[in-house]
């Protein structure tokens, strides 16, 4: 796993209202009852902090948040420079 997936991780484990187990890259977030929407909202606010991004509107989509992989894959994309 990468840092980002792994920072990631860490902060759900603080915020499960519903732990599961073993958190992997791969684990459905959604489906497990993970994030809520309120929860992802503060997941937005937590990585545009820490890697010092802003997420558009635009990319509030339910596939952007459905495990640590696809959080990581945004924020990766977003930290890409702009041509």
């Amino acid at each position: 796993m990468d840092i980002v997936t792994d920072r990631v991780i860490v902060w759900l484990g603080g915020i499960a209202t519903r732990p599961i187990a073993n958190v992997t890259a791969d684990t459905d977030l959604l489906d497990a009852g993970v994030l809520d929407s309120i929860e992802i909202l503060n997941l937005i606010s937590y990585i545009e902090e820490v890697f010092n991004i802003a997420v558009p509107v635009d990319e509030f989509v339910p596939d952007n948040f459905r495990t640590p992989g696809a959080i990581a894959a945004l924020v990766g994309r977003l930290r890409e420079p702009t041509a």
